[in-house]
C-alpha cells in the first residue's frame, strides 16, 4: 500500500528529525525541507499529501521567505495541499488559519494530537477526491446560496469565503452531492469519515453544529435535522 508523503518544513534540525521520527513510526512518508525555497521545490516536484509548515523560517535572513510566505504560494496552486502549520509563537495562530492552513499547532506538540488532526485531515481530502468534482466537470457544487469550489476546497456563501476544517467540508460537500436525501449518523460517518474511523455518531451533530453557526444558518434552514434519524440538506 502506498503511503501519504509529508513534506515537514523547518529551519531546526532536531525538529525535523523528531517530526520524521514520529511520522516514520505513524506509518508515513517523510520528506524535509529547511527553507523555503526548498519546501516550494519539493511542493511542486514532489506533490506531499500533506505540509507541516513552520511559521518562521531562517529568521535571521530578512529577505528569506518566511512560513507564510509560503503557505500563500502553496494556496495560491491549483492543486489543492493541505497545510499545517508550527510555531512556538501562538500570536501568529490567527494570521496562519486566515491564509488558509488547516490547523495551527503549537511547540511543543503533543503528538496525539498532531497525529489526529493528519489523519482527520487526510481522510477529508481523501474523500473529496475520490467523490471527484461534480456533474457536467464543474468544479464548483451549487445549493442555494453556498457555493463549494471543489479544486481549492473553500466555501462560498453570498460570495463571501467562509474558513471549514476538512472534515466539516467534507461533509457538507457529500450532503450537497445527494440533497433532499435523508442520512443517519451512521451513514454520514461511513460516508464521509470511512468504515475505518471510529469514533461516536455524535461526532457529526457536533460537525452539523459547527456548519450551521459558521454559515449562520437558522434552525433546520439548509441542513435540516430529521428527528430520530440524521440529517438531509434542502435543496
Amino acid at each position: 500500500m502506498e503511503r501519504d508523503v509529508v513534506l515537514v518544513v523547518d529551519d531546526e534540525d532536531s525538529i525535523r528529525s523528531a517530526l520524521t521520527t514520529l511520522l516514520g513510526r505513524a506509518g508515513y512518508a517523510v520528506l524535509t525541507a529547511t527553507s523555503a525555497d526548498t519546501a516550494l521545490q519539493s511542493i511542486m516536484t514532489q506533490t506531499p499529501a500533506l505540509v507541516l509548515l513552520d511559521v518562521v523560517l531562517d529568521e535571521a535572513n530578512p529577505h528569506q521567505l518566511s512560513g507564510l510566505d509560503v503557505l500563500r504560494r502553496i494556496r495560491a496552486l491549483e492543486r489543492f495541499v493541505p497545510v499545517i502549520m508550527l510555531t512556538s509563537y501562538t500570536e501568529w495562530q490567527i494570521e496562519s488559519l486566515g491564509q488558509g492552513a488547516i490547523a495551527f499547532i503549537t511547540k511543543p506538540w503533543d503528538a496525539n494530537a498532531l497525529l489526529g488532526q493528519i489523519r482527520s485531515t487526510l481522510s477529508a481530502v481523501s474523500h473529496i477526491r475520490r467523490e471527484g468534482v461534480p456533474p457536467q466537470n464543474s468544479t464548483r457544487l451549487i445549493v442555494a446560496d453556498v457555493e463549494l469550489d471543489m479544486i481549492r476546497y473553500k466555501l462560498y456563501r453570498a460570495g463571501q469565503e467562509i474558513d471549514l476544517t476538512p472534515m466539516e467540508f467534507a461533509l457538507l460537500a457529500f450532503l450537497a452531492r445527494h440533497p433532499d436525501r435523508e442520512w443517519t449518523r451512521e451513514q454520514l460517518l461511513n460516508q464521509v469519515w470511512g468504515y475505518e474511523w471510529v469514533g461516536y455518531e455524535r461526532t457529526i451533530d457536533r460537525h452539523i453544529a459547527a456548519l450551521r453557526r459558521k454559515l449562520r444558518l437558522q434552525r433546520d434552514e439548509l441542513i435540516e435535522t430529521v428527528h430520530g434519524t440524521g440529517y438531509r440538506l434542502i435543496s
